[in-house]
């Protein structure tokens, strides 16, 4: 980065992603912003004389790389507890649990990282509590899986109070034996949360370099931006530590969470409490919307359905959010000058955010606040398209999650539904703001998955694409991880295109991803990333 007032230009194959210049050759920078993007003396004459030169003799420079639903600091963390992510059997978590637990004598409780899947297990289940108990029986077990599942062993159900006389709570499910005792799997929110309470989080010091960590990692796959959706107040801390202390090197636009476990009346008085709202704060960490869960996830058959699941006819999942705590958190951020993001992944889920985002536009015009939907692939209809359209409410999707839960979707619902989940191409056709993100450590963090999925349309294991309609092209796929992705991301007027003005941020790319084939992206690199001017990665 140039420094004492002297420019930069960054000379080689640029793609701007800003309609009025599209490519240029070099662009200057003075610092952390833009001074001109257009040919090597425009730029050179820009930035005066004594400037500085990075050229970049192969590959493609873009507008950084924003992941509009990446949990960064649930990731970090995951790095630091069992991490299951390579488990294929239920052998293989017993043994990770009893690698750590020898390896962490000093550790009360064993818990893991959420990024792992049932899919991938042998048994195609999730183990019982007794054979967590196998693994480790005298201290408390809990797995939770991708924010809606969790496995807890006997010693963390006992500590819960979870037996065989607990109901479900509402909004949630504990699975039980034949014999109706809780088989240690909890389903939701509200069925594990009794027990994630009481697990010991990391200590400031870990959490806070688990943060900084991962945002090399996150550099290096060509991210210079995140959202990061539904932080408690203490996740927010972590962030402001870093922050202070300027060691936070990822834009991060934070999200707080509206806590379906508590009652409504507490997450109504904490929106109305809080005194700032959506877009208070600066360009690396601001406030973005209110996340809500309102149903759950289609791999685990809690998403929220029209019709019931093929292999379960009297199961239409799980609504988090009962409609009437919805209704009412939805509207005091409406009142309140607060955007609203909603966990929506199924159809009714869908209808439902939809017709009370409806009921509140009358009243409170939701178009300046871009409420979104978060997930929602399964199955918007063309009245969904329409309502979303005509409120601007924008849509966080994520081509991998489609990628790698693909597979396990089609065995359940065919090929043929699978083909029009995710459907990208339908809502940019109908006029929707579309951000690419990837959920991590849900699916994989790297963006060149999400672009590369967006326009193949490809799913794990197999080489022919699944919904080849609802591909999109190269510019299509680059501006949902650049231009569209920050307007998602409440930053459309300093960053996601090159443009004199904006803050200069860049990811450079082996290929093309405007003109490549689309199956260059699955080999294709990162060789260097930048934020404000300062080159953060270098292959």
């Amino acid at each position: 980065m140039a420094v004492n007032g002297k420019a930069l230009v960054v000379e080689g194959d640029i793609v701007t992603m800003d309609p009025a210049r599209p490519r240029a050759r070099a662009m200057a920078v003075r610092e952390g912003r833009i001074l001109a993007v257009g040919g090597v003396e425009e730029a050179r004459a820009a930035a005066g004389a004594g400037h500085e030169v990075i050229r970049y003799g192969s590959g493609t420079v873009v507008p950084g790389l924003i992941d509009t639903h990446n949990h960064m600091q649930w990731t970090g963390i995951q790095s630091r507890v069992v991490d299951l992510a390579a488990a294929r059997s239920i052998a293989d978590i017993q043994d990770a649990i009893r690698a750590y637990a020898a390896r962490n004598p000093q550790v009360a409780w064993i818990t893991s990282g959420s990024g792992w899947h049932v899919v991938n297990l042998k048994e195609k289940r999730y183990p019982t509590r007794q054979e967590l108990d196998a693994a480790c029986a005298d201290r408390p077990i809990y797995l939770p899986r991708v924010g809606h599942a969790a496995v807890a062993n006997t010693l963390a159900l006992k500590l819960a109070g979870i037996g065989a006389e607990t109901p479900n709570p509402e909004g949630g499910k504990i699975e039980r034996d034949a014999q109706g005792v809780p088989n240690g799997v909890l389903m939701e929110p509200p069925a594990f949360e009794p027990v994630a309470r009481l697990v010991l989080p990391p200590s400031l010091e870990d959490q806070e370099g688990a943060l900084r960590d991962i945002q090399k990692v996150y550099h290096a796959a060509g991210l210079t931006g995140i959202v990061d959706p539904g932080l408690t107040p203490e996740m927010f801390g972590i962030y402001q530590n870093l922050w202070a202390r300027g060691e936070l090197t990822m834009r991060s636009v934070l999200m707080p969470l509206a806590d379906s476990s508590l009652p409504v009346e507490e997450n109504v008085a904490r929106i109305r409490q809080f005194g700032v709202r959506t877009g208070f704060g600066d360009a690396r960490m601001k406030l973005g919307a209110v996340k809500l869960f309102l149903d759950g996830g289609a791999s685990l058959g809690t998403s929220l359905m029209r019709e019931p699941y093929p292999d379960e006819r009297c199961n239409c999942g799980i609504q988090v959010t009962p409609t009437e705590s919805f209704r009412a958190i939805a509207k005091t951020c409406a009142q309140n000058g607060w955007s609203l993001g909603v966990h929506t992944v199924g159809g009714k889920a869908i209808d439902i955010a939809l017709d009370v985002f409806e009921e509140i536009d009358r009243e409170i015009p939701l178009k300046p606040l871009r409420f979104s939907l978060i997930h929602a692939y399964l199955w918007p209809e063309e009245r969904n398209i329409r309502q979303a359209r005509k409120m601007g409410i924008t849509v966080a999707t994520q081509c991998s999650m489609q990628y790698t839960f693909g597979p396990l979707l089609v065995q359940r619902f065919g090929t043929a539904m699978m083909a029009t989940a995710t459907p990208v191409r339908s809502w940019l056709d109908g006029g929707v703001v579309v951000g690419g993100g990837s959920d991590s450590p849900v699916t994989p963090y790297s963006p060149l998955l999400g672009l590369w999925q967006a326009r193949t349309r490809r799913i794990a294991g197999t080489d022919e694409p699944v919904g080849r309609l609802q591909a999109v092209n190269g510019e299509e796929a680059l501006a949902m991880y650049t231009r569209d992705a920050a307007y998602v991301a409440f930053s459309e007027h300093e960053r996601g295109v090159l443009r004199p003005g904006l803050l200069a941020d860049w990811t450079v790319l082996s290929v093309d991803p405007v003109a490549c084939q689309p199956d260059a992206l699955q080999d294709a690199r990162v060789l260097a990333t930048a934020v404000g001017g300062e080159v953060v990665h270098e292959a």
